[in-house]
């Protein structure tokens, strides 16, 4: 804000200096309004591939609806938002490749050629890189972000699966379902440093905010293992009992931790709900039934709101956590899988 100094009397010289100080204040103020109008909002948004199609649902969960639905490829399967927001990145199993999504324009700004059925994806913590689980290839294709292409393919176990970035960033952790443990691969290096053997399938990841625990649901168990990352092993299961209805690969599957760390939220995919569980005692903390299949789940970055893909009534649940209560289902594309929630640049003003 700009001041202009004023007398009763004005004189000639003092006039010239306050007209230009005048003329300076209003310089200043349209450049600072310029700045402001420039500056690109922002928006919570969940990114939701269906399987079932050649594309993503993009749902304000806030709102509780459908904003826009994006075409990518077939059988989309993965999706990360980028850190930094910017970007939003989809992985296209039969195609074998990746789209890239702009969230300002909600349209995809490009697709590239990746490998073979790639899976989960992963964003490094600069944004810019993207690691991409390639399951036909028991290999992770590491994606220049900016450069659009394949800089690097790292072998790393059969089926490679899911993608998960460390809490401080320096480590990509990918699941070997064939081999049966969860890989180390430095997210600077671009090389294995480690492996932790898990003895089952494994299936999802999770990791606490403070990075001293990881979960992992694998294949049989409704529940799952807790690792000690730094230790490289497993140091404890956690059981919720059997499903009512026994299913190949059916049980415990999604799963993350909340913003605060404080709890685990995992669903059961025969019992159509997911468990609430406290991540230092693995006491059940409360459970929400929700839509047939639970697939994912993700937060929004304040912790307030769950987002839940289902997968057998293509729909997702959006649950406020504190109620424990699921407060809108939105209709999706068919066959929902992964989703992202996040905050993304959602348009740029002053265009």
């Amino acid at each position: 804000m700009c001041t202009i100094p004023t007398t009763h009397t004005v004189t000639g010289k003092l006039l010239a200096l306050s007209l230009m100080a005048l003329s300076l204040c209003a310089f200043s103020s349209n450049a600072e309004g310029g700045q402001q109008e420039g500056r690109p909002s922002r928006a919570v948004l969940a990114f939701v591939t269906n399987f079932g199609g050649d594309g993503v649902t993009v749902v304000d969960p806030i709102a509780g609806k459908v904003i826009a639905n994006i075409k990518t490829g077939a059988k989309p399967h993965g999706v990360a938002i980028a850190p930094d927001g910017g970007t939003v990145y989809v992985s296209n199993e039969a195609d074998g490749t990746l789209s890239v999504i702009d969230p300002a324009k909600l349209e995809v700004v490009a697709t590239v050629e990746v490998g073979k059925a790639p899976n989960q994806i992963e964003v490094s913590a600069d944004s810019r890189h993207v690691f991409v689980t390639l399951n036909g290839a028991d290999a992770v294709a590491v994606f220049d972000a900016s450069r659009r292409r394949v800089v690097k393919t790292v072998p790393v176990g059969r089926a490679p699966h899911v993608a998960l970035r460390s809490a401080d960033g320096k480590a990509i952790y990918v699941t070997s379902e064939g081999d049966m443990k969860v890989l180390v691969l430095d997210a600077a290096a671009w090389t294995i440093t480690d492996e932790i053997p898990v003895f089952a399938v494994p299936r999802i990841l999770a990791v606490t905010p403070n990075g001293r625990k990881m979960f992992q649901t694998i294949r049989w168990l409704n529940g799952a293992l807790v690792i000690d990352p730094v230790k490289k092993q497993v140091i404890d299961r956690i059981a919720l009992g059997e499903p009512r209805f026994a299913a190949e690969g059916k049980d415990a599957h999604g799963l993350t931790v909340t913003p605060s760390g404080k709890e685990l939220w995992l669903t059961t995919q025969t019992m159509d709900e997911v468990t609430i569980i406290d991540t230092e005692g693995y006491k059940v903390l409360g459970k929400v039934h929700v839509g047939r299949d639970p697939n994912w789940l993700g937060f929004t970055p304040d912790g307030k709101m769950a987002v839940v893909s289902n997968t057998g009534s293509s729909d997702v649940n959006v649950i406020d956590v504190a109620r424990r209560q699921v407060v809108s289902t939105i209709k999706v594309g068919p066959d929902p899988k992964r989703l992202a929630v996040g905050e993304v640049i959602a348009r740029a003003t002053g265009r």
